[in-house]
């Protein structure tokens, strides 16, 4: 799946850039640690954060399947925004500062008005520019992100890049965040008017520019004297994301610890400064909602809990034949194609065992489709014969598949009517576990199938296969359009495969032990 990027390029023919900016770039740096956007960003979340990330990155997280995901997804999006802005040329060099420096300050005095990457130095902060574009009156900053709206930390990213700008004499006429349209829906070619949506941000940015300046200070002290502080673990570890040094800094808690807790949330930190690490250390009485109350209890009791008259009355709701169905989609920031707004779920892949009567035989079937096209269509013609009927549809969290069928009816209004049917048979087999009716202490508080399944079904495991959840299928299947060699191509499509038909096979397993209960 592919979508092209290019923009021509041209020269326009105005004047040079202030002897100032000239200066600030050209000089050499002598920090033996770079500050740059990324770490000027990390070092006012934590300290300790920004001299591990200096001094040992080797104790950095693994990057999982998220965070691959959305650095694939904010690379697709900063280059499509530069089709908002045509005409311009990059000024990084990889690899190279002093070069993208100087590349960016020729840009600028040959005359280029729309400059990719835009490389500057001033305060002792290396930045890169999303896009710069020459205005009437000074130049535009452009930041562009991924989200679908304005975030907290997005104002401290556009007032770093402002704060450099300013300091390297360039007189700044806007500073702006471009971000996606979650409103935008994709009809014929892209509208990249539309597509994105633009925050000026000039008035807030200089506004902080004093704090920036202060966070700079701080960052490049901690640099000077080049060793990890000491700090707490806290909220900070999390917000905005999860922090990648956070299982180093987190190892010195038991498991479970108290942050295990089903959505407890901040109040595990109320606990732990209370010198609370254990989930049986918890005070009876302290304030927690009610699923974090069911599973504390549950973990000190150390039982197993069991509604049978609960779970008899959902096993004798379902109707005959039962049809487990799993779905595995796909959400990008770019609409691909026509009816799609940005992060719509695709549906490229289900699975589907089907069970004719109580204790009868199995049979499985599904379908992927083939990467690079649209797959909506293929999938639809695939699922509406293969449940076709009566019968319960078994699956597990149901607003997914019923969103994902909703969806899929708004876009084929044609099947409207076949999506209504199929959502009015679905039953959420999460329900037992979600609703408290069954639980056990090895689930973990947790109510999502990959808990749920070892913990009644320990000879079912996911971790034997190529793909472990699904985010997982997600980058495989879009990295799977771009794969070219036939064999790893193979093994792609049977990783993925497997991992939706264990999905399917799971909830089978699960609703047999449920059975055996009563």
């Amino acid at each position: 799946m592919t979508i092209d990027i290019h923009g021509c390029l041209y020269v326009a023919d105005v004047r040079l850039a202030a002897q100032r900016f000239e200066d600030s770039t050209m000089g050499p740096s002598h920090d033996t640690h770079i500050l740059t956007k990324s770490t000027f960003l990390r070092g006012l979340r934590c300290g300790k954060s920004l001299m591990l990330d200096a001094l040992r990155g080797e104790l950095r997280d693994p990057l999982d399947a998220d965070a691959r995901m959305r650095m694939r997804q904010g690379q697709e999006v900063g280059q499509v925004a530069r089709r908002r802005y045509p005409g311009g040329k990059v000024g990084r060099i990889p690899g190279q500062i002093q070069a993208s420096l100087q590349r960016t300050r020729d840009l600028i005095e040959g005359g280029v008005d729309v400059i990719y990457e835009a490389a500057f130095q001033s305060g002792g902060v290396f930045i890169l520019v999303d896009i710069l574009v020459r205005g009437q009156s000074g130049w535009r900053l452009i930041e562009v992100k991924s989200t679908t709206r304005m975030e907290d930390e997005h104002l401290w990213d556009v007032a770093v890049q402002a704060f450099v700008l300013r300091g390297a004499g360039l007189r700044l006429e806007d500073a702006s965040l471009l971000h996606v349209n979650s409103d935008y829906a994709r009809e014929g070619e892209l509208d990249f008017d539309a597509l994105f949506t633009e925050v000026s941000l000039l008035k807030e940015v200089l506004e902080l520019e004093g704090e920036v300046e202060r966070s700079v200070e701080e960052s490049r002290r901690l640099f000077e004297l080049d060793e990890v502080p000491q700090r707490e673990i806290g909220t900070h570890c999390n917000d905005p994301r999860v922090c990648d040094f956070r299982e180093h800094c987190w190892q010195h808690l038991p498991t479970p610890s108290v942050f295990d807790v089903y959505y407890i949330g901040k109040k595990a930190f109320e606990l732990y400064e209370e010198g609370i690490t254990r989930i049986e250390e918890i005070p009876d009485g302290f304030p927690v909602g009610k699923r974090s109350l069911f599973h504390i209890r549950a973990h000190k009791a150390g039982e197993t809990i069991i509604e049978r008259e609960r779970i008899q009355a959902f096993i004798e709701s379902l109707a005959y034949p039962l049809s487990y169905l799993d779905f595995e989609t796909f959400a990008l920031p770019i609409p691909p194609w026509d009816g799609l707004r940005p992060y719509n779920h695709v549906p490229f892949q289900y699975s589907l065992h089907i069970q004719r009567e109580p204790g009868g035989e199995v049979v499985h079937s599904g379908f992927l489709a083939e990467p690079g096209e649209d797959p909506r269509q293929a999938f639809l013609d695939s699922l509406l014969p293969a449940t076709e009927g009566a019968g319960s549809i078994v699956v597990y969290y149901k607003s997914f598949e019923k969103g994902v069928l909703n969806a899929l009816g708004d876009q084929f209004p044609a099947y409207r009517t076949a999506m209504d049917q199929r959502i009015e048979r679905l039953v959420d087999l999460r329900d037992p576990f979600g609703k408290q009716w069954f639980y056990l202490p090895a689930m973990g508080g947790s109510t999502s199938l990959k808990a749920v399944l070892p913990a009644l079904a320990p000879d079912l495991s996911y971790g034997a296969l190529g793909i472990q959840n699904g985010t997982e299928a997600m980058a495989v299947y879009l990295e799977h359009s771009e794969q070219a060699d036939p064999e790893a191509y193979a093994v792609q499509r049977d990783d993925l495969w497997e991992y939706c038909k264990l999905d399917t096979l799971a909830m089978v397993r699960i609703l047999d032990v449920l059975r055996a209960q009563l």
